[in-house]
Formats: C-alpha cells, structure tokens, sequence
C-alpha cells in the first residue's frame, strides 16, 4: 500500500495503516466521538444489511410484525457492540489484540480464525448480490457476475486503500439518496395483492424471534473490529459517548434498510432481493432502477474489497504472532488476499444457487462461534479486569497474559457447546430448540460463556488491581500507528 498522507490536526500523518495490529499513540488520537454516528450510519448503508432484513421472507410474519422483530433485534444487538466501541478509546488496541488478554498470545488466534471465517463469508455474500446486480445490469450470467465482483474488489484493495477510502467517501451518501428515494417509490405503490401465507393476525412466536435472533446476531458480529475505529479517538473520550454514537449510527440505519428489504423481499416474493430491490425502485422509473443498481454494485466492490483486506490482515495476524521475522508489508498482504479472494469466489459461485439459506446457515454458524467470544470479551472488560490493561504484555507470549489463558477459552469453548442444543437450521435442529419451538441460541452464547468466565476468572485470580487506572499508555518500542480503516461488514 502507498504512504500517503493526510492532515490530522496540522500534521502530517501516513493515511494507510502502516501498523495495523499496533497501540494508537495517544500524540495520534484526534477526534470526537461523534465522528462514530455517521461512521457507523455509513456502514449499514450496503445491499448486506438489505439481505438481512429479506430474510423476513423465511418466516409467517406479517410486514408489521417482521418490521417489529426487525427493531427489536436491532435495538438488543447494538447494545453489546456499541459496549465493545467504548473499549477503543481507553486501550487504543484493535479489538482482537486485545483479545489476548482473555485467550492469550496464541489462544487469541483460534477466535480469531472465525473472523477470518466471517470475512470470507460476507465477501463471497456481496459478491453474489454484486453477482446479482451485474447480471441485471447487463444480462450475463450470474457465475460471470460474481466473478467480476470479486475480480473488481481484489484490483481495487490491490490499487490502494486510498481509493477505497475516497471510493466509500462518495458512494455512501449517493447510497443513501438512491436508497431513501426506493422507500418512498416503493411505500406509495406498495403491492396490495401480496399471495403469502402468514400466521393468524400475521404473529407466530417462531418467526419472531428467528427473525429477531438473526438480526441480533447481524448485529453482534460487528464486536470483533468495532472498536479498531473508535480506538483512534483520545483516551478521555467519554465511555457514554462513545456508546451512544455508535449505537445510534448503527441502529437507524440498520432498522430503515433491514425493514427496506423485508419490505421488498415481501412484496416480490417470487425475485431474489436484488430483482426485489430493482422492481421497487422501478416503480420511480427505468432511471432510479439503473442508478439503483449501479450504486448496489460499485459499494458491494467496495465492501468486499475491505473484507478481503479485514480476512487477509487477521491472517496476518496470526502468522505474524507465530512467525517473529514477518512483517505485514504490501507484498505478504497481497500475498494472503489472492488466494482468499479466489477460495471465497468459488465458494459463493458453489452456493449462488441457493443463497437464502446459505445465508441463514452462515448467520448461525457465526452465533455458534462469535457470539460466545463477544460475551467472554465484554465480561473480562467491563466486570473482571474493569478496563485495566497492561498494552505492553498484549505483544508477548512472555507476559502476564501468557501464551494461553484457560479460563477464557475454557469459558469459550463451554459456550459454543452450550449454545447447540438451542440452534434451529436448515440442517440442525438442536433438542432445546425443536421443544421450545424456536431458536435462543443467540441469547445462550451470550449468558452462559460470559457467567463461565467469570466464575474461572475467579478461581484462577485473574483481575486488573495490579494495573493503575492509567493503564493505556505509550508501550515500549511501539512506533506510530495509522489512520483508520473503514469498516467491512459485507
């Protein structure tokens, strides 16, 4: 990647993040928390969130209904994302550095794999709907589409995380207009002979709460980088702030286009949601669909060229925790996102065929997984360690944090295990989840690893008491770290 600059408060500082995994000095902190609303506003702003919400689809819920489950689950699923962006100012760390502390120097690498797993899969989901788009654009054939996507999104992160920056810059907004004027098309000439089966008074507690936990679940997802953008603001930034911010970014935004695409996939029942998306806009015009379409797929090129960056600098990661002479330069980067591009272009040309419910099936493979890390993460700093932190030791298997902490994984791996029997599938329907009639996963991979943890923190004497308030300081031989990233959700 290129060292451009960029003016940060009249000095110059490199734009690229040229020490990704490294602590933000606090002579680089700049900001206010306020910057995070329309962040994380922009974030949702992406055909990703739209599928989400168009898995209503899946269940007998009137739109009413599906729109509720939507809010509902938006408003819960924030809440412990918006915790983990207040980490970020008091430790200035990436989210899964600071993992350490709970897993260990090398213990952090096995959550971390999931990341990695979740990378690839919102890369090759935004490469199908980008897959989708094209081919409604131009006719091809959707395998063709996705190709291009994918093609697309590797040249741009390999042409520089500059223009991606710039790219995200000015298709956000143009996203949203394009997106706002669709809501208003598509309320005013809004279908009213919808052939659906839905439940008695269009409620059934089944379909609520599958489409509440999968929102939850979308949401809760964020945990694992959220606080890699809020660890550039100054270490006295308020913790409230910080939360509020990010919540409230995230939760408008994610409520109106999660209901959007209900609202479409609804209404087109018979179309995937692009062709739903692109019916709507169609009610303003043959002009909104194809500027629609166009704005859908040039930030579904951009979204997946920052999951391919976010897959290959978490296997980066790893590699370099495990090999000490490696060092993250432009070529190892490229290196680590050509052979993930191609792996995850091929899995989702192999799942196009039947992608809702691929989708579904990757949304609870990552509360299986991911959820249970967040609950270990928030428990360890909001209530064991209380936000003290030794920075120093997160970059050492020497240190207080060890090569592996066995309470938190110990805590993991009891959470993952406790949370199948409440799964609901396609494929897998655990004994909880078939009595109870629907799926809570979700909410035991949240109480069950966080309480675990807490009781083997106890055992094993793990706290911060030792560690002065004033914990996040300026390590030892860490050199300056960079501008942000911007955020890659799928």
């Amino acid at each position: 990647m290129s060292t451009d600059s960029d003016q940060r408060d009249g000095s110059a500082v490199p734009l690229l993040e040229v020490n990704s995994v490294n602590f933000v000095p606090h002579s680089e902190r700049y900001g206010h928390a306020r910057s995070l609303f329309p962040l994380w506003f922009g974030a949702n702003a992406m055909g990703v969130t739209i599928l989400t919400g168009s898995l209503a689809i899946l269940t007998d819920l009137s739109l009413g209904w599906a729109a509720a489950a939507i809010a509902v689950g938006t408003l819960i699923g924030v809440v412990f994302v918006a915790y983990h962006s207040a980490q970020g100012p008091k430790l200035g760390l990436p989210q899964m550095i600071q993992s350490r502390a709970q897993f260990g120097f090398f213990g952090a690498n096995l959550p971390l794999i999931v990341v990695i797993a979740m990378y690839l899969g919102f890369f090759g989901g935004g490469a199908i709907l980008g897959g989708q788009a094209v081919s409604a654009l131009f006719g091809i054939e959707l395998k063709v589409g996705i190709a291009a996507t994918s093609i697309l999104s590797l040249v741009l992160v390999t042409f520089g995380y500059k223009l991606i920056h710039i790219l995200a810059k000015i298709i956000t907004p143009i996203f949203i207009i394009a997106f706002a004027a669709v809501t208003i098309v598509l309320a005013v000439n809004y279908p009213t002979d919808i052939q659906r089966e839905v439940a008695p008074g269009g409620f059934s507690v089944v379909g609520f709460f599958l489409l509440l936990g999968i929102v939850a679940a979308y949401f809760i997802t964020y945990g694992p980088y959220v606080a890699d953008y809020s660890r550039y603001l100054p270490a006295k930034t308020s913790a409230a702030s910080t939360f509020w911010y990010t919540y409230g970014g995230m939760a408008i935004s994610g409520i109106w286009l999660m209901i959007l695409g209900a609202a479409a996939q609804i209404a087109f029942g018979s179309l995937g949601i692009v062709d739903a998306i692109a019916s709507s806009a169609a009610f303003g015009g043959a002009l909104l669909r194809i500027v629609v379409l166009i704005v859908l797929v040039v930030g579904l090129i951009n979204i997946g060229a920052l999951n391919l960056y976010g897959a290959a600098m978490s296997a980066l990661t790893i590699a370099t925790s495990l090999m000490k002479n490696w060092k993250p330069t432009r070529r190892l980067r490229l290196a680590f996102m050509l052979p993930i591009a191609i792996v995850a272009t091929i899995g989702a040309v192999a799942i196009s065929g039947d992608f809702i419910t691929a989708y579904e099936n990757f949304i609870f493979f990552l509360i299986a997984f991911l959820i249970p890390w967040s609950a270990v993460n928030l428990v360890d700093f909001y209530f064991v360690r209380r936000s003290r932190y030794d920075v120093d030791d997160m970059f050492t298997a020497k240190g207080r944090y060890g090569a592996f902490n066995w309470a938190g994984l110990g805590a993991y791996f009891l959470g993952c295990l406790a949370l199948f029997p409440f799964i609901s599938t396609s494929f897998y329907t655990g004994p909880a989840a078939a009595a109870i009639g629907f799926d809570i996963s979700w909410v035991i991979g949240l109480i069950v690893p966080g309480f675990l943890y807490l009781v083997f923190a106890r055992i094993a004497g793990i706290n911060g008491d030792d560690i002065t308030p004033e914990a996040a300081h300026e390590p030892d031989g860490v050199t300056s770290a960079a501008t942000m990233k911007a955020p890659s959700h799928g």
